[in-house]
């Protein structure tokens, strides 16, 4: 059930990790095929320039297909070869650069599960309209839509009561899972270190020491960071109750 529309005229946005890239390559060639003139933002992730599949299949349409744009991310070079593409991990910002208007597309996502829920993610904090939004995994797949497995992504709801301790100042803050772990320290009147507030600086990265956030960084964190326990403030939302060293 991971197909185009049966008349395929509208804005597409293909995006895909590794060998994902499949059902994304046969769709672009399929549309290629058809004569028109498609609208399709692509984007690919890889480890490397020399592990993106078909690019120059890829690159052979892009050439020839203005409504095709193409674009390609990788995580770092290859030794002795020139590469002036995006570096990095996908995130939003990088997101808001390649597709402006990827409000308006329909989106087909294929990866990793992992990069599948990053990009789930970045959709859902940017307001996406996620009956938009199409994914395929890498497991078997299902043969009718009523065999698509749910997704339960956690999406901070403005109705939803949550609580913030700041531990080290005895400060106790009710607020909504909306809500920023930073803005509610200011509220509080608490300070903060902080930049430019979109998770890419890590400025605002401080430890948390109970509680479950839903944390949307654009890179400002590692990983190692993240399991032991610390967070961005400035695009954490506490899910329930919180308490954050400060």
């Amino acid at each position: 059930v991971f197909t185009l529309p049966k008349r395929p005229n509208g804005k597409f946005l293909f995006i895909s990790a590794g060998s994902g890239i499949t059902p994304s390559l046969s769709m672009t060639q399929y549309l290629f095929d058809r004569g028109q003139s498609p609208d399709i933002c692509f984007i690919n992730c890889a480890k490397r320039p020399s592990e993106i599949i078909a690019r120059q299949q890829l690159e052979s349409m892009a050439s020839r297909l203005p409504g095709l744009k193409l674009n390609l991310v990788v995580e770092e070079d290859d030794p002795y070869q020139v590469w002036t593409g995006y570096r990095g991990q996908l995130n939003q910002i990088m997101l808001g650069l390649i597709a402006q208007d990827y409000l308006e597309r329909e989106v087909y996502c294929c990866g990793p599960e992992p990069f599948m829920q990053a990009v789930r993610d970045m959709l859902n904090g940017l307001g996406f309209d996620m009956e938009n939004y199409n994914q395929e995994s890498f497991g078997a797949p299902v043969e009718t839509a009523a065999d698509v497995p749910e997704i339960d992504d956690v999406v901070p709801e403005e109705t939803a009561a949550a609580e913030i301790s700041f531990a080290a100042s005895g400060v106790m803050a009710a607020c909504t899972e909306t809500d920023t772990v930073l803005a509610v320290a200011k509220a509080s009147g608490l300070n903060i270190p902080s930049g430019c507030t979109f998770g890419i600086c890590g400025t605002c990265k401080v430890k948390k020491t109970a509680g479950e956030v839903h944390m949307v960084h654009n890179g400002g964190i590692s990983e190692e960071d993240v399991e032991a326990g610390y967070i961005l403030a400035c695009c954490s939302n506490p899910i329930g109750r919180v308490e954050v060293d400060i």
